[in-house]
């Protein structure tokens, strides 16, 4: 029986890996349905009482249903019955049923369809003799475990072919010696798919993963004075996220001065008009992956009043400066949120109403964040934060060219304790 078992295991080995050679992308052939039903014909060689031989075959047939869990598990369920007559020097005929359940793994997504199974169930023989220690019976029930797999052959998304199925089957029917039985059974039949069916993946394509860029920038005002420094802010996107880029920038108007994603334009001695500048950002690692963005920016002629004058005066800059910060306090916010709180909204909305009273004074609004995170994260967040406290004052009734932003991140912080 053991040299059986081995040459079934070989043949369905040799399925599977037949199988996977010979393996086709998805298509409408290779579908996955809800449910399986197999019917089909099955040939038992038997070790079953009242020898302990495999001396016999039996004929019959199955029934199997499917029910797919995911495209490769299913939960199984299978029935079979097989006779055969003169089973031994008695005469007796045998008349086997299994009825079994169990998990299911499927190579599913091409036309050829390798599985394997583990069955576990009942087992029910009759028109037999089933002897025990003290008396025998015609019939006899006990339990059955049954491993092992096949290949299918896909026709079309509802039928398909059962080209081979070969499983060990035990059961421990009474015999009068050990009370266990070996069996191989071998089958083939016909597959049919009910329910609503989707595609199994596709074979998986060995491929160079490819590298991706986005870059967009921003500026941190859109109208500016002759004479003041305007600041372009960078922000990438990588894919595979975090590689290394490399910047550079040019303008129609001014002189770029720093470098990385983050520079700014000395607007002095320009005329006032419409400017443009533009970003150009390419990958450390594939120096021909680049991305471009570009942000517009107004230049306005700069009139200094004489109003502004004195406030700015070097005698009263001291006090002005203590006075501008009891009215403009700082806006607080949770961690790692850019969400205006209650509390920053009424010190905001002070502010506001002190910079309406004060026309002549211009704001940077700086954004910070604590150390947690990288550098790049925090200036991006640290950005959020001052844009959304501009935002708030633009909404409280200050003109939005006196606003300008600005982020820290975390090289500058307001508060370091981690709560």
């Amino acid at each position: 029986m053991m040299r059986l078992m081995n040459v079934a295991l070989i043949f369905v080995m040799a399925g599977t890996s037949a199988a996977i050679a010979q393996q086709r992308p998805a298509n409408s052939t290779s579908t996955v349905p809800r449910f399986d039903l197999s019917l089909g014909y099955s040939n038992i060689r038997a070790n079953a009482p009242p020898g302990g031989c495999d001396c016999f075959d039996m004929n019959g047939g199955y029934a199997s249903v499917d029910f797919h869990l995911k495209d490769w598990l299913s939960i199984a369920g299978e029935f079979t019955g097989g006779h055969a007559n003169n089973i031994s020097m008695l005469g007796q005929n045998l008349t086997l049923l299994t009825f079994m359940a169990g998990s299911k793994i499927s190579y599913t997504g091409h036309r050829l369809v390798p599985y394997g199974q583990v069955l576990f169930g009942g087992a029910h023989g009759s028109d037999s003799y089933f002897p025990t220690n003290t008396s025998s019976t015609s019939s006899a029930s006990s339990w059955a475990l049954s491993t092992g797999g096949g290949l299918d052959l896909n026709i079309n998304r509802r039928f398909a072919i059962r080209a081979l199925e070969m499983q060990y089957l035990r059961t421990a029917l009474p015999n009068g010696t050990n009370d266990a039985q070996n069996h191989l059974m071998i089958g083939a039949g016909i597959v049919i798919k009910f329910g609503g069916s989707h595609e199994a993946p596709p074979a998986p394509l060995l491929a160079q993963q490819q590298n991706e860029l986005s870059f967009t920038c921003t500026t941190n005002v859109a109208n500016i004075d002759q004479g003041q420094t305007l600041e372009i802010i960078g922000n990438t996107m990588t894919e595979p996220d975090r590689l290394d880029v490399n910047y550079s920038w040019s303008s129609n108007g001014g002189t770029i001065e720093g470098s990385g994603r983050r520079v700014t334009i000395n607007t002095t001695g320009m005329s006032p008009g419409d400017y443009r500048v533009t970003g150009h950002a390419s990958l450390v690692s594939s120096p021909s992956t680049t991305a471009e963005c570009e942000a517009a920016f107004r230049v306005h002629q700069h009139v200094e009043s004489t109003q502004t004058s004195a406030a700015l005066s070097q005698a009263d800059n001291a006090e002005n400066e203590k006075v501008f910060h009891e009215n403009v306090q700082d806006a607080l916010f949770d961690y790692d949120s850019y969400q205006i709180r209650s509390d920053a909204q009424v010190a905001i909305d002070h502010a506001a109403q002190y910079l309406k009273e004060h026309p002549e004074i211009n704001v940077m609004i700086g954004g910070y964040s604590d150390e947690r995170g990288s550098a790049e994260y925090n200036l991006a967040l640290g950005e959020k934060r001052a844009d959304a406290a501009r935002k708030a004052l633009i909404a409280d009734g200050v003109a939005a060219d006196r606003l300008q932003i600005i982020s820290y991140g975390k090289e500058a912080q307001v508060c370091t304790a981690e709560n």
